[in-house]
């Protein structure tokens, strides 16, 4: 893989060491003084604060002793917590920046600690340089700078994910962060299907007079069906492999692969549900073409013929039974085609209504972006200064600027310019060759220890897929980016939090690829 590595100096200076790394009798006196401060401070919160209050700083140090003792599990409960703590801000800042930056000190004190302090180079960091620096290029255009600003960290926060998720976990606890990540994409889609049945939301989001458009914790349908959209892959080709070994009986214990038949299995549905209640075309959109890559690269003879199967049916049997679909289903997606039509000027140039409303706002947007990008072709108007620049290339009618341009190309275009451009495609172009290259190499390896002699592929005995645990894991994250990148082409996904659940994604596929190269045991 070309991993570079860059390890610390000892920080011992010859001194007599624990195994971890630190003097022996230095750390000890360190971990006395810290609890007896510690100790001291806690009574005094005790006796001074309300019980309420009392009870929080109880549970802010247990939990704070527990990460010092553990660190790891600061990246799972960042997983868990994201889409939450997302929601609760005070000015630029928001929950999941503070644990964030309580994940990458963790990471530093444990690093020390064990005196091992490094970073490893690689392709996915290499990408978010590039695109870093092309993001820094822009960054003299810009007229709001504190926008710019916000702009550049949110990529560099990306950055650090993904190099420090691969040094701050084991393999092992690499799959700690995948379950806590399927976990919080679980607790939102039982939010918005809460909403979405008991009509929970503003009234603007009413659906067919009895249902309410979910929206979880993000305010509004389309970056929820997102989040969901960028969840739901990686629980589908878990699945695939967890039930192909259950069927196979091999690999683990039955209760053990049971277990995560059912776990992975009620999670898709779960999540599959919550996106279907977001009511989001592009959210459908993304989840089809990311569900559909994990089915081609997961799916074993049987799964991938009954997808053909089904795709036959709608096709022949489409014109047919179209008519007895709820016209609140086909009323969503016939005006699809739209999107992507020649005749922006003219559709926007129509009267809007109630069902043209969305359609006509996006197609808005995008002319405005495009003039955006007429102003500076080259470098932009300064990252993160869409919303700022955009009463000057508004057209009339629309006033708001919603934040970006409802196209996550048409925003990087207009904000970034040309080279910016070249440069965002050029990641995730890289990631997904990444993805791949890394796939195969796990299971080319998991072959030759097969048959060493022969080293090519061999029949598998499982009846629905083909693969290992970490091989799915990278097909699911490689359906994430799918996802992505279709839903980019109606909206921006990089809002609330969300560009962090993807880095943690391609974070712990890169701490299990590593982890891939030399074995890969079943896992639930």
């Amino acid at each position: 893989m070309g991993w570079g590595r860059t390890a610390g100096r000892p920080l011992s200076g010859g001194l007599p060491s624990h195994p971890n790394g630190l003097p022996y009798q230095f750390g000890r006196q360190v971990r006395v003084a810290v609890a007896v401060v510690g100790l001291a401070v806690l009574a005094w919160l005790l006796a001074e604060l309300p019980l309420l209050w009392s009870a929080a700083a109880v549970a802010v140090c247990g939990g704070s002793l527990l990460l010092l003792r553990f660190p790891h599990l600061i990246w799972p409960g960042l997983a868990v917590a994201l889409p939450f703590a997302s929601s609760l801000k005070r000015g630029p800042l928001s929950l999941a920046d503070l644990m964030l930056g309580a994940a990458v000190l963790l990471w530093f004190v444990e690093g020390v600690r064990k005196n091992r302090l490094r970073l490893n180079s690689g392709l996915l960091p290499a990408l978010f340089t590039v695109y870093l620096a092309a993001l820094l290029l822009s960054l003299p255009q810009a007229i709001d700078l504190q926008e710019a600003l916000e702009g550049v960290i949110k990529w560099l926060q990306m950055l650090v994910i993904v190099l420090l998720v691969q040094e701050a976990l084991s393999p092992r606890q690499a799959r700690w962060l995948v379950w806590g990540l399927l976990a919080g994409g679980v607790l939102q889609a039982i939010l918005g299907i809460y909403q979405f049945v008991f009509r929970i939301g503003p009234p603007n989001f009413l659906l067919l007079d009895r249902f309410m458009r979910a929206a979880g914790t993000f305010g509004q349908p389309n970056p929820f069906a997102g989040y969901l959209g960028l969840t739901l892959p990686v629980a589908v080709s878990l699945f695939l492999v967890s039930i192909s070994s259950f069927l196979s009986r091999s690999g683990g214990s039955m209760r053990q692969l049971s277990i995560g038949t059912i776990a992975y299995g009620g999670a898709a549905a779960i999540i599959g549900a919550g996106l279907l209640a977001s009511w989001s075309r592009g959210g459908w959109l993304g989840a089809a073409a990311g569900a559909g890559i994990v089915l081609y690269f997961q799916g074993g003879p049987i799964v991938k013929g009954a997808a053909l199967a089904v795709a036959g049916a709608v096709m022949l049997l489409g014109p047919l039974t179209y008519q007895y679909i709820p016209s609140s289903v086909t009323d969503r997606v016939a005006d699809l085609p739209t999107y992507l039509g020649s005749g922006m000027w003219e559709v926007v140039q129509q009267q809007v209504t109630d069902s043209n409303f969305s359609i006509i706002e996006r197609l808005a947007h995008w002319i405005a972006a495009i003039r955006m990008w007429e102003m500076s072709p080259w470098l932009g108007v300064g990252p993160g200064n869409y919303a700022a620049v955009y009463p000057q290339v508004r057209l009339a009618r629309w006033e708001d600027p919603l934040g970006h341009a409802h196209s996550s190309y048409l925003n990087v275009l207009a904000e970034n310019g040309l080279i910016g451009l070249f440069a965002y495609l050029a990641l995730w172009t890289g990631v997904v060759i990444w993805l791949l290259r890394m796939r195969r190499q796990i299971l080319r390896r998991r072959w030759e220890r097969v048959d060493p002699g022969r080293g090519q592929l061999l029949a598998s005995p499982a009846p629905l897929c083909r693969s290992t645990w970490n091989a799915a894991l990278l097909a699911g994250v490689l359906g994430v980016v799918v996802h992505l990148s279709v839903h980019h082409l109606f909206d921006n996904l990089f809002v609330q939090g969300i560009y962090l659940h993807v880095a943690l994604w391609l974070g712990v596929a890169v701490a299990l690829a590593r982890g891939g190269r030399s074995g890969n045991a079943a896992a639930l």
